[in-house]
């Protein structure tokens, strides 16, 4: 493998330094740190240079703090100058790290993630039903606080040799045990750590279906024998060459007789339910906003992100646990109608929260229906796509509206009142053989 030097001026650089204060601060420009730290950015960022330059700069102390989600875990945070050094770091390293990963790691990767694995595991699942017949479901026992520092700076010297550049990695390396749950540089540490096993299984143990999303692994075959002999090679693998043990609730089993629990959802041949726990946990949320007296529609905008969890899998009745009607359901009104234009092609088939519609005429031909509508898509704010602390897309429900001219779409709402939102999807039917003609028509969302 080709190494790579003369890394550490480009990290130092105050275009690049720049790109990540901006990078850092999306979605987050409202927290005082952030304020804090801008209100004199040029300073600011003088400072963390010369820090750099000089080889004093060294990662302040952390934060710790304990979340249960739904286990205990530690969570380190550094102050926002740190998070921007990192950042500054894995604008670099990013580009050249992410080509050493396999299509088989969805961990907080450019255009991977839960929902990518996901759509892959299903799609794998529905093509090869004999291929897929058995499952091996396994984790790694105290995946971030076990990572060797020694062996973790082993991997990354197999790639980088610029010495400026592995001072600065050591020294985030060591900053704390283990690799700390929080760091924006972990989750790439976390995935380069495994990334020898995941290039193994697949070039060397013949591995073809293999998913791994961070130190969660599962591993489908056709044969159970092949998927003992697997286990062993990955329990060998992580004692001998990362120290690390493998949990005891590793599971061999017949896909057919129960789903893969996996990422939050329970995986089927021909279906996908969210996790028991996940859609317990939006209950309880809806209940006590519920509770606290919040209409139907801010506590449908407040656990957006729970509900757009939701919107992946075939889970049935949680607009109902909602309080939120279907589209047969309602009875007639209108509103006034905001938001960005969407073409209608472009929201068929999704589901959509319909707010309001108008019919009026058109100045060019005939009546006009404007529907308004909320659809789940990535937020973004005047810095673009607003991104979480592991710079994946936030998802939230937004409004927009679109303008047709559909005969069938302005009958099929005439008369109908818009009390308060409600779930819809607008589908293209075809009339006659041909398939040249058709109408779009309003359905409910799991029709």
């Amino acid at each position: 493998m080709k190494r790579k030097g003369f890394l550490f001026e480009q990290v130092c650089s105050m275009e690049n330094l720049l790109l990540a204060s901006y990078n850092a601060g999306r979605g987050k420009r409202n927290r005082e740190e952030v304020k804090e730290f801008e209100e004199h950015l040029e300073e600011n960022l003088r400072q963390l240079q010369a820090e750099l330059q000089t080889r004093t700069y060294k990662t302040s102390k952390y934060a710790v703090f304990v979340k249960y989600e739904p286990k205990r875990r530690e969570i380190y945070k550094l102050p926002y100058r740190d998070r921007v050094a990192q950042w500054a770091i894995m604008q670099i390293l990013e580009p050249l790290w992410t080509p050493t990963f396999t299509a088989d790691t969805y961990a907080c990767i450019k255009g991977r993630g839960i929902h990518s694995l996901l759509r892959k595991l299903r799609k794998d699942l529905r093509d090869d039903p004999e291929g897929t017949r058995y499952c091996l479901k396994l984790d790694v026992r105290k995946f971030y606080p076990s990572i060797d520092h020694d062996t973790l700076k082993m991997v990354v010297r197999k790639k980088i040799k610029d010495p400026d550049m592995l001072w600065l990695l050591d020294g985030i390396i060591d900053s704390a045990d283990g690799v700390p749950i929080g760091n924006y540089i972990s989750q790439h540490f976390a995935n380069l750590y495994l990334s020898e096993l995941d290039h193994r299984l697949k070039e060397f143990a013949g591995v073809r279906y293999y998913y791994r999303y961070a130190d969660d692994m599962v591993v489908l075959s056709g044969s159970k024998p092949f998927l003992h002999g697997v286990l062993v090679y990955i329990n060998d693998y992580l004692n001998n060459d990362r120290l690390l043990d493998m949990k005891r609730n590793y599971q061999v089993f017949p896909v057919d007789s129960r789903g893969i629990d996996f990422v939050g959802y329970v995986i089927y041949r021909t279906h996908c339910l969210a996790r028991k726990r996940n859609k317990k946990a939006l209950c309880r949320e809806v209940a006590k906003l519920r509770k606290a007296g919040l209409a139907n529609e801010e506590i449908r905008l407040k656990v957006a992100s729970r509900l757009g969890f939701m919107v992946h899998c075939d889970s049935k009745h949680l607009i109902d646990i909602l309080g939120m009607k279907k589209f047969s359901d309602i009875k007639p009104k209108q509103g006034k109608l905001t938001g960005s234009k969407y073409h209608i092609d472009t929201i068929l088939n999704r589901e959509i929260h319909l707010t309001a519609y108008e019919i009026a005429q058109s100045k060019y031909d005939g009546e006009m229906l404007t529907l308004q509508y909320e659809i789940y898509e990535p937020l973004t704010d005047e810095q673009g796509t607003v991104v979480d602390d592991d710079g994946q897309p936030v998802y939230g429900w937004v409004k927009h509206i679109t303008f047709t001219g559909s005969k069938a779409l302005m009958r099929q709402l005439d008369g109908v009142e818009l009390t308060e939102p409600v779930a819809a999807k607008i589908i293209k039917q075809s009339i006659g053989n041909d398939g040249k003609r058709c109408f779009y028509s309003i359905v409910d969302p799991d029709q």
